[in-house]
């Protein structure tokens, strides 16, 4: 038996099991995976669910008069048969007889002198699950939950026109639920949720494998990186939801403008790449490019409002450019940069000249290794609402960097940037001493004892000397450790599982608590999660958002919390920005919450005062 099983009850197992094949993932990975695209409205085409019917074998009905003694000698005759339905007179089931209930009344002593009138009626299973040989393989499994996990090792009963076909096994059932999971998971792990095009990992591969290609074939591609223009200020002006079907059809208007044997990807937030292959010639990937460009510039209807948009294209050719795949994905990128700075809405094909981009990229490194000595890192806090009693009872820490020149630049610009050269590390032991300190001064302030959840990056958590960095912090500020909460995504937990049980152990016994950040994002374990001593899930808001439209969201969500709950964990859900939201993660009783409907991340001297007035709310 797995560490899974001893903690969650077999019934439960299958529960979530099945409740993690939505029928969204479901739908997207019975067709082509490759040549899958999404609609002009985001949807997909709907497949139809597999029926019981694939799973249906026949077995010898026993007439419900025949006697007990015959169907013994029937069962010791085949070795193989397990179960057998039992028929009355019209060939309808009305029970069912297992080797497990003949060998119970017969081992017994003097069982066959008992019993030998008794016909197969008087001791069968008269509650067996019986289904429609139209009844999908989704409703089979949640029947066999509802019913009771003893149907498993039973089998079903298959009927059509209420006339016995068949039976199916619960092995046979599992073996099919297994294979869709691994068709559901590759999916997860190779295309984007949002728009259904390949994701960051699947697109390199195949831009690895047209670079094979091409060697061998002497015929030149293109790689085009796309970028959404003033995507940010569309997203926050009307809104996330309003955001993502933009993505959506921004996706589609990409697919639709090259052919299916080109790739198009999305690489994370509005950035898009495509590979155009097997070019005839260099012009060809621009004449693409000017195609895309006049397409994305068409109106585009989302939510019955009519909206244009532009796009920067940045493109590089191989071998010509690069014959490597990270140089050709830097050059396109520069030169995606290039037309940002030209004035956005066209496109440009790489040329050393506009390494410059990558020259800009460098000096906001230096002015990053600057920002901390010069005070320009600040962290703001976003409240944490325990529900039931409408109280801030915790808050989240959030960097901020403003500088001198630019301004606001975006935790998505600098994060990335302090990751790949290293300066996450002093930046991350900063945010962390920050939000300690801060919350020993709002205790001193006459604030109550908050929880101070804190990310904490790869990097950081990857170092040999992170739990003596976290020693350090809490004995230098003198906050109970009790009240910190260390916020690691899926990926960091789940990269050398082992190593990280050591280190959340050690954590542990400093006395912190730790909480899973991005949950459902990533590609977790059970059989690790519940081994590692997490304290609390965080449900990644991009399930939260709009959950109440899209089913899909609303049963992993649902899945997840009660998988939270069978283990123990307590559960927050993050990005609640609306009162529908807000009502839909109510009634999967998710007690926590965060997000934009309570309050954005405010500096520390605001929290004071936000803090009064929302007691004077209750």
């Amino acid at each position: 038996m797995t560490h899974v099983e001893q903690r969650l009850s077999p019934l439960l197992f299958l529960w979530l099991f099945m409740k993690s094949l939505t029928r969204a993932a479901k739908d997207k990975v019975l067709a082509d995976l490759d040549m899958k695209r999404p609609n002009l409205d985001g949807s997909y085409n709907q497949n139809q669910s597999a029926t019981v019917k694939q799973l249906l074998h026949y077995v010898d009905p026993i007439p419900v008069q025949q006697r007990c003694l015959d169907v013994l000698n029937i069962f010791i005759e085949d070795k193989s048969l397990f179960t057998a339905p039992v028929i009355n007179d019209n060939n309808v089931p009305v029970g069912l007889i297992d080797r497990g209930r003949l060998t119970e009344i017969f081992f017994k002593p003097y069982a066959r002198d008992l019993h030998h009138r008794k016909l197969i009626g008087e001791i069968m299973t008269t509650d067996p699950v019986i289904v429609d040989i139209n009844t999908s393989i989704d409703d089979l499994a949640n029947i066999t939950i509802n019913a009771g996990m003893r149907h498993m090792a039973n089998g079903f009963i298959i009927v059509e026109s209420s006339a016995y076909v068949g039976m199916a096994t619960g092995h046979k059932l599992l073996e099919e639920i297994t294979q869709r999971k691994q068709q559901d998971l590759y999916f997860l792990a190779h295309y984007d949720q949002l728009t259904g095009v390949p994701n960051r990992l699947l697109f390199k591969d195949r831009l690895m494998q047209a670079c094979q290609y091409a060697k061998r074939s002497d015929k030149p591609f293109a790689l085009v990186f796309v970028d959404l223009d003033r995507f940010k200020q569309i997203n926050d002006t009307l809104g996330h939801s309003f955001g993502d079907q933009l993505l959506i059809n921004f996706a589609h208007r990409l697919t639709s403008s090259v052919r299916e044997s080109d790739t198009v990807a999305r690489m994370g937030g509005d950035e898009f790449v495509i590979i155009l292959q097997n070019l005839t010639e260099a012009g060809h990937a621009e004449k693409v490019a000017a195609t895309i460009i006049d397409n994305i510039r068409l109106p585009m209807l989302i939510f019955d409002r009519e909206i244009n948009v532009t796009a920067s294209l940045g493109v590089a050719l191989f071998p010509l450019h690069d014959d490597t795949v990270d140089g050709l994905i830097r050059k396109a990128d520069a030169a995606m940069y290039e037309v940002k700075a030209k004035g956005r809405n066209g496109y440009i094909v790489y040329s050393e000249v506009y390494d410059q981009c990558l020259i800009e990229r460098s000096s906001l490194e230096t002015d990053l290794r600057m920002a901390l000595n010069n005070q320009e890192l600040s962290v703001f806090y976003q409240p944490q609402i325990h529900l039931p009693s409408n109280r801030v009872i915790g808050v989240e820490a959030l960097l901020r960097w403003h500088h001198p020149k630019r301004g606001l630049i975006s935790p998505g610009t600098f994060i990335p940037i302090a990751e790949e050269s290293g300066l996450i590390l002093a930046i991350g032991a900063w945010v962390l001493h920050e939000a300690c300190r801060q919350h020993v001064e709002w205790v001193s302030q006459g604030l109550p004892l908050l929880r101070m959840a804190i990310n904490v990056s790869a990097i950081q958590f990857r170092q040999k000397e992170f739990c003596a960095c976290v020693k350090d912090v809490i004995e230098g500020t003198g906050i109970d450790p009790s009240y910190i909460e260390l916020e690691l995504t899926e990926s960091v937990v789940m990269t050398n599982p082992l190593q990280t049980v050591a280190t959340l152990n050690e954590l542990r016994a400093l006395g912190i608590k730790l909480a899973i950040d991005d949950f459902g994002t990533g590609h977790s374990s059970l059989s690790y999660l519940t081994r590692f001593p997490i304290d609390r899930i965080k449900i990644d808001q991009s399930f939260v958002r709009n959950i109440q439209d899209v089913p899909a969201n609303e049963a992993i969500v649902k899945a997840i919390i009660a998988m939270g709950g069978s283990l123990g964990l307590e559960m927050i859900a993050e990005g609640v920005e609306t009162v529908h939201e807000l009502e839909c993660i109510k009634n999967h009783h998710c007690q926590e919450v965060q997000g934009f409907h309570f309050s954005k991340p405010i500096p520390a001297g605001e929290f004071k005062d936000y803090w009064h007035q929302s007691l004077r709310k209750d």
